[in-house]
């Protein structure tokens, strides 16, 4: 009984995973400027996403047998692996959606008054799963300003760009922490949002690409960070910016940067 719920879970997952890439492609047609970036584009697209999917497919063709019995662990264990997985590929279809959205003028920016530390907490629960096959990794927030202190933003926006950074952290880092926090203090008249990890690192030669928008197909290698690209561009459309701390030197260190309003 059990496994055919999860079943019937993971059938629906699909078909909502595949729907909402065809939306995606569909926009993403509308605003690239020739067919070769088009393919280019969403072959990138496709990378990003490919992964998560064949995962789902695999836990799909474990559960679907007949003689197959869980204990209570595994069960766990089979729902933290749909949970994180389902993370993954929603939160690149947030990041794409709010950009094609931005990128055609389609998305009204939404400024409101909102808590970072509570929109940094909302962030670190929603990816708890993310560090389910970590045991060592834990999830931290980092307080620095007071719960009473407020910002002036486009909060979705936020919200995408810091989950996407979180998410990266929690798939490259195999031990110790993965920190969130905010502060006013690293830089005068704005507010940093900042992801720090110890994991390995970002190697020398990619850093120069990370955040490298695509005006040439032959530009965009197999290995572009897509997502940060995007991200960049979104923290760009908000009034802010996208920076890899150059100094920390335990891991990796990503900043949101943002006008204090």
């Amino acid at each position: 009984m059990v496994q055919n719920v999860i079943l019937i879970i993971l059938i629906v997952a699909l078909i909502a995973c595949a729907v909402s890439l065809y939306i995606v492609s569909c926009q993403l047609v509308k605003v690239r400027k020739n067919d070769r970036m088009k393919r280019a584009f969403l072959n990138n697209v496709g990378r990003e996403i490919r992964t998560p999917l064949k995962s789902v497919v695999e836990l799909s063709n474990v559960i679907s047998k007949d003689d197959l019995y869980l204990s209570k662990n595994e069960k766990r264990d089979i729902t933290d692996q749909l949970q994180y997985n389902a993370n993954l590929i929603g939160t690149f279809i947030n990041e794409v959606l709010v950009f094609t959205e931005a990128d055609t003028e389609g998305h009204q920016l939404q400024e409101e008054l909102f808590s970072p530390n509570g929109l940094c907490v909302r962030c670190l629960e929603a990816n708890m799963h993310s560090i389910f096959h970590r045991q060592a990794v834990k999830l931290n927030f980092k307080r620095e300003l007071s719960d009473e202190f407020f910002v002036k933003s486009d909060r979705h926006i936020v919200e995408v760009i810091l989950n996407k950074l979180i998410l990266n952290s929690c798939r490259f880092t195999e031990e110790g922490s993965i920190t969130l926090g905010c502060n006013t203090s690293e830089r005068d008249g704005q507010i940093v949002f900042f992801v720090e990890d110890t994991g390995g690192g970002i190697p020398e030669n990619r850093k120069n690409n990370l955040y490298t928008w695509f005006d040439d197909p032959d530009d965009m290698a197999d290995e572009a960070e897509l997502d940060l690209s995007i991200c960049q561009r979104l923290a760009q459309e908000i009034g802010g910016a996208l920076e890899l701390d150059e100094l920390y030197a335990k891991g990796t260190r990503m900043l949101l940067i943002l006008p204090l309003k």
